[in-house]
């Protein structure tokens, strides 16, 4: 498959999600993709951390330091694989939240 233009910006928004907003190439679709993908990841890993705290609230202190690092896995290996994708110039969805993040 060819490389896209906008591959390494595309690529990078997994690290810098609205890095697209300060080059000016937040209309292409293919880097518009990558950072619906990187929002719809921050959004998720947040939101698993309120759970995690929710989790240590509630008294079940004994389960939030290995719930901690599976998210921090997760969310290392998703931020690997989206940057995988946007550097080999393909819009495939990040998997568990890929299809939610294409709504935004």
């Amino acid at each position: 498959m060819a490389k896209h233009k906008n591959s390494t910006l595309a690529s990078l928004t997994y690290i810098i999600f609205f890095l697209p907003f300060l080059t000016g190439e937040k209309n292409d679709p293919f880097v518009k993709y990558h950072m619906k993908q990187a929002i719809g990841l921050l959004v998720a890993v947040l939101a698993g951390q309120g759970l995690i705290k929710y989790v240590y609230e509630i008294g079940a202190s004994d389960l939030t330091m290995p719930l901690a690092w599976a998210l921090r896995v997760f969310a290392v290996a998703m931020v690997v694989l989206g940057f995988m994708n946007g550097q080999q110039g393909v819009e495939k969805p990040l998997p568990w939240i890929g299809k939610y993040s294409a709504r935004l």
